[in-house]
């Protein structure tokens, strides 16, 4: 009799915890605010930007009465429409990063004269300017920009989830080489969730766009990280010119991220399972990653460097 009432209580409390577990997974929520109040930012949007603007620029900032046009409006209803989709994204976008969660709720803050056209605050904001977003790709009623806003809150959103991983793992990013090994994974995730079908690959092979674009990035990207991981005591200046365009400015520019980006396209081949073991080698992944995709000259350098310093391997 004990035996069967233990059993019941058993079940019972297995019954609460999947009703438990079931009520946590739907209260996660994508929320949409925005930082812009009586057509000056909010001090929450001012609270974004601290890291990220001077204090005399920010306080400039601050002062500026500026209203919403009908194009950054537009860029905000749009927004606006994606909240439950995006939420519904969460899971697919979570797969190659094994056993790290969020929190139930993930902020969508909006804003502008932030600079970039998206970024994100600590663990669980993610932040759009209207402004930047209507100057880099126009109207937001074009029917690229409803695909393209879902693609960068993709990429945001990945960027958060590297941050947890990190936090998680103890990651330490202790030197210049650290920190661009770092940003070469981070941004190349983010990318592969958000560059367009073109540069994907067909089948085992490098797309058209891709191919001929990688004739001019993989010597960059060899001979950047040949630099920065062989040379110490580099000036600002040299830190500035070796991380130009890593992942910035048009795409075919993008001499770290792009390529990462692609090689995880490669590895996935349309299953992000197949990502999970490229997240938990940190900034390892972009040794292994160059070593098996480089190509020609590339390749030779690469694999001369790695012979010479056995520590990368």
């Amino acid at each position: 009799m004990k035996k069967a009432y233990f059993i019941l209580i058993l079940v019972f409390a297995l019954f609460l915890i999947a009703i438990f577990s079931k009520k946590n997974e739907d209260n996660r929520t994508t929320k949409v605010k925005l930082g812009i109040y009586s057509n000056q930012i909010s001090n929450e949007w001012k609270s974004v930007l601290v890291s990220r603007k001077s204090a005399s620029k920010l306080d400039s900032l601050s002062n500026v009465v500026k209203q919403i046009k009908k194009e950054e409006q537009g860029w905000i209803h749009l927004i606006e429409s994606k909240a439950s989709k995006w939420n519904a994204f969460r899971d697919s976008l979570k797969v190659p990063f094994q056993n790290i969660k969020l929190k139930d709720t993930i902020t969508v803050l909006l804003g502008y004269q932030g600079g970039d056209d998206a970024f994100t605050y600590k663990n669980q904001t993610i932040c759009l300017d209207v402004n930047a977003l209507n100057k880099a790709y126009g109207s937001a009623k074009k029917p690229a920009n409803d695909n393209r806003i879902n693609r960068i809150f993709a990429h945001k959103f990945t960027h958060l989830l590297h941050k947890r991983w990190a936090k998680k793992n103890n990651l330490e990013l202790n030197t210049f080489k650290d920190q661009i090994l770092w940003e070469c994974v981070t941004e190349g995730f983010g990318m592969y969730r958000s560059m367009s079908a073109k540069w994907f690959p067909v089948g085992d092979s490098l797309s058209l766009i891709s191919n001929n674009t990688f004739k001019d990035l993989y010597p960059k990207f060899t001979k950047k990280f040949i630099k920065v991981s062989t040379q110490s005591n580099l000036t600002s200046e040299e830190e500035n010119n070796l991380h130009a365009n890593l992942s910035r400015g048009s795409m075919k520019k993008k001499w770290g991220a792009l390529p990462v980006a692609v090689w995880l396209a490669l590895e996935a081949k349309g299953n992000d399972k197949n990502l999970v073991k490229w997240v938990n080698k940190g900034p390892d992944a972009i040794i292994l990653l160059a070593e098996k995709y480089l190509k020609k000259e590339s390749k030779i350098a690469f694999d001369k460097f790695l012979k010479s310093n056995k520590r990368f391997r």
